[in-house]
């Protein structure tokens, strides 16, 4: 008589650990950045693939994605490129690059902009946050990579303030009960009063900035990590940085912004 015994599968892990590195790459025409961006994305690209999580911003151009992403070894370009309306001469600007595991994904162009040929010219692209679900054991984390309004006038204010009002509004709705990583260039500035509203509604809700928990060397950046953790995920901090390297053999900085990488403990509570 032969004995069939199943095996039993194995238990999904309940911790790890993960890098990300948030990045807004000026992937405007030459025209517009002064410069070889075309060049400059050869030379992004090769150092995306330290990461697992890449979050990108102003990764306009079809062809600049593909020489950002073709060799960067990730299992899951996500990229949101649809324009809001035929008005607009660009999608978003935002991609996501994973070695993690993608389970959902969710994006949303931003409802308000300011300017075209005037103010900070917003409205020549679609604006918006993109939400990329990844599994880590059994839970997931939703990761939230965005693009805020930039300039500095009372429209602009306005368009940011609508910005977070839709950012809050996923977090209550699609991302409801679940522990949300935020990154992106949020063009708010700490210095500035109505900026700083923004910033403390979003501090308000939950969202805890990384630099300030690690007590970062260069605090009050636009380019940010935010984390809340809900449920049964906990989301932690553990280095914040600039890396280094990221300029070309002039020493010119290969982006308009430097690059903000972190890293980041996970651990699954388990039911008691």
């Amino acid at each position: 008589m032969l004995l069939l015994l199943a095996c039993a599968p194995e238990p999904a892990p309940t911790s790890g650990s993960f890098s990300a590195l948030s990045y807004n790459v000026h992937g405007l025409p030459p025209e517009i950045t002064g410069d070889d961006t075309a060049g400059r994305m050869e030379l992004i690209a090769p150092r995306l693939g330290d990461f697992a999580v890449v979050g990108l911003q102003e990764d306009f151009d079809d062809d600049n994605h593909e020489t950002l992403t073709a060799e960067s070894g990730h299992a899951v370009n996500l990229r949101f490129n649809e324009t809001f309306d035929d008005d607009r001469f660009y999608g978003s600007g935002l991609a996501v690059l994973l070695e993690l595991e993608l389970v959902d994904h969710h994006h949303e162009h931003y409802d308000l902009c300011n300017g075209t040929l005037d103010g900070a010219g917003d409205c020549l692209a679609s604006k918006g946050f993109q939400v990329a679900v990844l599994a880590l054991g059994d839970s997931v984390v939703h990761v939230y990579n965005t693009h805020l309004e930039a300039g500095s006038g009372d429209e602009d204010d306005a368009a940011r303030a609508s910005n977070v009002d839709q950012l809050l509004a996923a977090m209550d709705d699609f991302s409801a009960g679940e522990t949300v990583l935020f990154m992106g260039d949020t063009n708010l500035n700490d210095d500035d009063p109505e900026d700083l509203v923004e910033i403390l509604r979003l501090k308000d809700y939950g969202l805890e900035d990384s630099c300030d928990l690690l007590g970062c060397p260069t605090p009050g950046r636009i380019d940010r990590f935010m984390v809340l953790s809900r449920g049964e995920l906990v989301l932690t901090p553990t280095s914040w940085e600039v890396p280094a390297g990221w300029q070309d053999a002039d020493g010119v900085d290969l982006s308009d912004h430097e690059p903000i990488a972190t890293t980041w403990d996970w651990d699954v509570l388990q039911a008691e």
